[in-house]
C-alpha cells in the first residue's frame, strides 16, 4: 500500500471560546465554553485526509501522558496509522491554550515533545512505500530543523512527492526556507504567512515571488479563497460562504482536501484548491478542527449545493 505520511508538529488544543475579552493583566476573565481536541497542523490535516477517505499515516513524537494517549486515540479513531509515532516517557505532550473571542482568536503554545521531535525519530519504515510526505509545523520542532532539508531530500530519493505548510515563524526570519523549497512540489501558506516569506504587502505579490522560488505555492486567504500560480499568472478561486462556528483548522482542512484531490482524485490543480476550499469552509461550520470529519462524498455535496 502506497502510504501518505504527515509528519511534524504534535499537540492538543485546549479551546476556551466566547472569553468576555481578551486576558487583561492582573483581571480574571470568563468564557463561555471549554473543549479538548486534537490539535497541530499535522495531526489535525492527518485526520481530514483520512476522513475524505485517503490511506494517512501520521509520523511525530509524544509524550508519556494523558494528552499523548488522547492524541493517539484520536488519531487511530479517526483512520489513522500511527505505526510511526513515537512515545517518549521523558517528555510532555505539547499543548496549545486557543483563546477565542467574537472574530479574534490567540494561541499559547507548550511545545513540549514537539521541540524535541528529530530526524532520529523518522525511523527507516517511513519511506517505504512512501506516496506522499506531507510535513507541517515546521518552526515547532526545534530540533528537526537542522536536518528538515535532508528529510526532504530523502522522501524525493524515495520517489515521493513533497508538500511543506511552515505555519508561522515567530522570528519572521524563516531560517533554511530557501534550503527547502527545491524539494517541495506544493507549499502551503496563508496570505501573512506568504507576505512575510518574500517580504511583499499584497499576497497576489507574495504568490508570484514563491512561485520564482519553488514548484507551485498555494496561499489560503481564508474567505476569500486561495490563490494559485498558474501558466504564469495568478488564478484566484473564491470559497463557499458559510457561517463560521470556529475556524481553528480550516487551513489544515485545506490542506488536506487538496492533497487528497491531487493524489487520489487527479484533479487539474485549480479543480483542486476549489475541494480544498470547500473542505476548509465546512470545518469552519462544526468545532475544532476534527470535527467536520467531511467523506470526499459530502464535501463534493456541498459543492455542488454552493454553485
Amino acid at each position: 500500500m502506497k502510504k501518505v505520511v504527515f509528519l511534524g508538529d504534535f499537540n492538543v488544543d485546549i479551546i476556551l471560546d466566547n472569553l468576555e475579552s481578551m486576558p487583561v493583566a492582573d483581571r480574571e476573565v470568563r468564557c463561555g465554553s471549554f473543549d479538548l481536541a486534537i490539535g497541530s497542523s499535522a495531526c489535525i490535516a492527518a485526520c481530514a485526509y483520512a476522513s475524505l477517505g485517503g490511506s494517512a499515516w501520521f509520523c511525530g513524537l509524544a509524550g508519556g501522558d494523558f494528552y499523548g494517549r488522547f492524541l493517539h486515540e484520536g488519531l487511530t479513531g479517526r483512520g489513522v496509522r500511527t505505526d510511526d509515532l513515537r512515545f517518549d516517557q521523558r517528555l510532555r505532550t505539547g499543548v496549545t491554550i486557543n483563546l477565542v473571542s467574537g472574530t479574534s482568536r490567540s494561541q499559547v503554545t507548550y511545545p513540549g515533545a514537539m521541540a524535541e521531535f528529530s530526524l532520529v525519530d523518522v525511523g527507516a519504515g517511513v519511506f517505504q512505500d512512501l506516496r506522499h510526505l506531507h510535513v507541517s509545523g515546521v518552526f515547532q520542532a526545534d530540533a528537526m530543523l537542522p536536518d528538515l532539508g535532508t528529510l526532504l531530500s530523502r522522501a524525493h530519493g524515495a520517489g515521493a512527492t513533497v508538500s511543506l505548510d511552515c505555519q508561522w515563524d515567530q522570528t519572521e526570519r524563516w531560517d533554511r526556507l530557501e534550503e527547502w523549497l527545491p524539494f517541495v512540489d506544493w507549499l502551503f501558506a496563508n496570505a501573512d504567512e506568504a507576505c512575510s516569506m518574500t517580504r511583499c504587502r499584497q499576497p497576489v505579490q507574495a504568490l508570484e515571488a514563491l512561485a520564482a522560488r519553488t514548484r507551485c505555492p498555494v496561499v489560503k486567504a481564508g474567505e476569500r479563497g486561495a490563490l494559485l500560480w498558474v501558466g504564469g499568472r495568478c488564478v484566484e478561486v473564491p470559497a463557499p460562504h458559510v457561517e463560521v462556528v470556529d475556524a481553528v483548522g480550516a487551513g489544515d482542512n485545506f490542506d488536506a482536501g487538496f492533497l487528497y484531490g491531487t493524489i487520489e482524485e487527479q484533479m487539474p490543480l485549480v479543480e483542486a484548491v476549489r475541494f480544498a476550499n470547500a473542505a476548509a469552509a465546512l470545518s469552519c461550520t462544526y468545532r475544532g478542527g476534527t470535527g467536520a470529519c467531511s467523506s470526499a462524498h459530502v464535501v463534493t455535496l456541498f459543492m455542488k449545493e454552493s454553485v
